[in-house]
């Protein structure tokens, strides 16, 4: 079966981290300061907001290939990625670097700084967003996915996930799928290459399995994923595999 993965290129890393700063610091913000809310979604070669109330009527800001899109009742412009002050300015907000402090999201770096994104780079962390949204979409409208939120691209992780599981219990989990870890000081993560995850809000009382691939969470790896003959059935399997777990 024909698979949507890409192969990565070593440059990878260095274009996720771009985009992810864009992300926090300028696409998100951007919802967020017009109405309260951060999440993003994957969208058509990348990540964009839903659409929201802003100065120029109803508004969507994203990232798209390696451009900044903003699609408003005043028309659509588009510019590539450059600087972080560069988005910020066709957005139309300053680089929110403030609220990230209290959060785990990597260092913005100088605002002023060429971001350098690859558009190879790009185009693989669309199709893994957009890969792993239509799978945690399916899954959250799933009978058997108890107390199921919607999907959700969030900007301090940088990735799409639901919660299953009753919120009250010991069952609830976050299952996602990362493009790699970043730390806050923006360097490699333990796991700097992207995956999927089943990460229990309870770790100590999930049950006992080697399906604990990681200790205190389950991960299936891109490198196993893209190597396996039917790549989307690997992913659901894996995410039903750790729902029955927590849940049955």
């Amino acid at each position: 079966m024909t698979t949507p993965l890409v192969e990565l290129s070593s440059t990878f890393p260095a274009t996720r981290l771009a985009m992810h700063r864009v992300a926090a610091y300028v696409v998100s913000p951007a919802r967020r300061q017009a109405m309260g809310r951060m999440g993003l979604r994957a969208a058509p070669g990348g990540l964009a907001t839903p659409t929201f109330s802003g100065p120029n009527g109803m508004t969507t800001i994203g990232i798209r290939g390696d451009d900044i899109v903003v699609d408003s009742d005043s028309g659509r412009g588009t510019q590539p990625l450059s600087t972080l002050s560069a988005a910020g300015a066709f957005v139309g907000v300053d680089p929110d670097v403030g609220w990230a402090r209290e959060l785990d999201i990597p260092e913005p770096g100088g605002l002023d700084d060429d971001l350098a994104i690859d558009s190879n780079d790009a185009a693989a962390l669309a199709v893994w967003f957009r890969f792993g949204w239509g799978i945690l979409d399916e899954l959250s409208l799933d009978d058997d996915s108890p107390h199921s939120t919607e999907p959700t691209l969030w900007p301090e992780h940088f990735d799409p996930a639901i919660e299953i599981g009753d919120p009250t219990g010991t069952t609830r989990a976050s299952y996602g799928f990362s493009p790699g870890d970043v730390n806050q000081d923006a360097s490699a993560g333990s796991e700097p290459l992207p995956y999927i995850y089943v990460a229990p809000w309870y770790p100590d009382d999930k049950p006992t399995s080697e399906y604990w691939s990681a200790g205190r969470m389950a991960v299936l790896r891109y490198s196993d994923l893209i190597t396996d003959s039917d790549p989307t059935s690997a992913a659901r399997a894996f995410l039903l595999e750790g729902r029955a777990l927590l849940t049955s």
